[in-house]
């Protein structure tokens, strides 16, 4: 699919067009080894709709629209930033929001689930046995069939919509001064990383006409994407982006990787060395971090860094891919 920049709007929809801001870290490790390290704050566009969330909704909504539905179907945990954001969204553009949420809702409740009911999610709680199969085809159709008619949007936003949304992550990364080596980010599905990767590729491609921004682009180093896999065990994840590249036509591919080194011990799990890295990188470049997507990229970022992956004058550019409505509660509940 040709890319077009329409990545200002998608920032509209979270209210904060012009929020997108770069952080520089200075740090003792990156001076010694000679690396400049930026940070693209995607978590601070928006409060709810912050971070990778909003391009991976807003090609979801797209699609949805253009198929001629006004509710949209997804699943989460009970502190699932994607259903946050998704909840945001659906209340802004006047959707109607529907989530299959695994397990019994605390009887409690939390911030969360207060949040995603006051925006007008209907909250359907099922055990975790159902929800082991919510990319079973049929068991989607049973769901469409009691809480349809409804566009379904996979848990976290990963299908080939969202990949399209987040090629525009490569319009505002072109927007930006300077040229980059390489742009890390972490990765749970990498749907992400193959919207940027298609995106960077389109704009890269030799004679591209695929974006005014093509030109501004091609006269800059064209970095290479470095995915960090938050989750352990996650094989297939070059298989789902080679498919999910395919499907976009990407003829012209810019180099990326998927790397296996972030996941500390599995996806979500409470990592000492994580809360440690966290709580020093606040004090010290006062940016947040949560603890199971940027604080697990940067932690493996800077052990790169530290054994000495990167050559001398290395530029690198970061995204915080913000999740930060569920850093304060037990990691083991984030999803």
């Amino acid at each position: 699919m040709p890319l077009t920049d329409t990545s200002q709007d998608i920032l509209t929809l979270a209210g904060s067009p012009s929020a997108v801001r770069i952080t520089a870290i200075h740090d003792d490790l990156l001076r010694r080894r000679g690396v400049k390290l930026h940070l693209l704050r995607l978590d601070l566009v928006d409060v709810a709709l912050g971070g990778n969330k909003v391009f991976k909704l807003h090609g979801n909504v797209l699609a949805a629209r253009e198929q001629g539905f006004d509710t949209l179907l997804s699943f989460g945990g009970v502190w699932s930033n994607h259903l946050y954001a998704l909840a945001a969204a659906g209340q802004r553009l006047g959707m109607k929001t529907k989530a299959i949420i695994r397990g019994e809702l605390p009887a409690q409740g939390n911030h969360c689930l207060s949040f995603l009911q006051s925006s007008g999610m209907e909250l359907i709680a099922v055990s975790r046995q159902q929800y082991r199969q919510r990319h079973d085809p049929v068991w989607q159709q049973e769901l469409l069939s009691l809480h349809g008619p409804a566009w379904l949007i996979p848990e976290g936003g990963a299908n080939l919509a969202g990949v399209a949304g987040c090629q525009q992550l490569a319009c505002l990364i072109a927007q930006l001064p300077g040229a980059y080596d390489e742009v890390v980010l972490p990765c749970g599905t990498a749907t992400t990383l193959a919207g940027l990767v298609a995106g960077l590729s389109f704009l890269a491609q030799p004679g591209s006409t695929a974006s005014p921004l093509a030109e501004i682009h091609t006269k800059k180093k064209i970095p290479s994407v470095r995915g960090m896999v938050v989750l352990k065990g996650m094989d297939s994840l070059q298989t789902d982006v080679e498919n999910w590249l395919q499907n976009q036509s990407v003829e012209y591919c810019v180099d990326w990787h998927l790397d296996a080194s972030a996941h500390f011990g599995g996806y979500a799990k409470r990592s000492a060395e994580v809360s440690h890295f966290i709580h020093n990188f606040w004090h010290a470049h006062s940016v947040p971090l949560e603890p199971v997507y940027s604080g697990r990229m940067m932690r493996a970022l800077f052990q790169r860094i530290e054994d000495g992956y990167y050559l001398p004058g290395t530029r690198l550019l970061a995204l915080h891919t913000g999740g930060m409505q569920g850093r304060s509660v037990d990691e083991a509940d984030i999803a």
